[in-house]
């Protein structure tokens, strides 16, 4: 703003002395009347300059505006774009929050004294290996290892255990 007015006062003193200065050498009326176009002449160009002036002025105040808001919608991309990812974070860590439970829950059955919450249990590990190929080796292996484990062939009342591979007759 202080540039503009003192662009507009210089453009004004600098074109009326310039102008004034030519009019050295006239006389009577013709010397007023010169006098008088130079000092029209000096504010036209100090209205022209503050014009520009004005003109520059309301650019830039239009480039920073303009700037402004692109900074502004960068900025609200970028706040979606993490809301997003974040959100894509999350649900993937409840699905591995939910499998791990499920495989947790699945496991435990299999160590169960009864034998319809272990079978519960091996549909479980089923369940979850067809529905995460990921988990397939995973759910293999636990069941080999359940399978090789060696399991109690007697109850304490001498009756028929059940175990996975079907019923032990007890000695005797």
């Amino acid at each position: 703003m202080i540039f503009g007015v003192a662009a507009v006062g210089l453009g004004i003193w600098v074109s009326t002395w310039w102008l004034l200065h030519q009019t050295h050498g006239l006389s009577g009326t013709a010397e007023a009347t010169a006098r008088m176009d130079a000092i029209k002449t000096g504010l036209s160009v100090g209205a022209g300059t503050g014009g520009a002036v004005a003109l520059l002025l309301a650019m830039r105040r239009q480039w920073l505006s303009e700037r402004d808001q692109a900074h502004r919608e960068q900025v609200a991309d970028a706040t979606q774009a993490h809301a997003e990812r974040v959100a894509s974070a999350n649900e993937h860590d409840a699905l591995e929050r939910r499998i791990t439970d499920l495989y947790v829950k699945a496991v435990d059955q299999l160590g169960s004294d009864r034998a319809a919450v272990r079978l519960g249990g091996l549909y479980a590990l089923e369940r979850l290996g067809q529905n995460h190929p990921g988990l397939r080796q995973t759910v293999v292996n636990v069941l080999c290892a359940y399978l090789r484990m060696p399991c109690a062939t007697r109850s304490r009342t001498n009756r028929v255990s059940y175990t996975v591979g079907g019923p032990v007759m007890p000695d005797g």
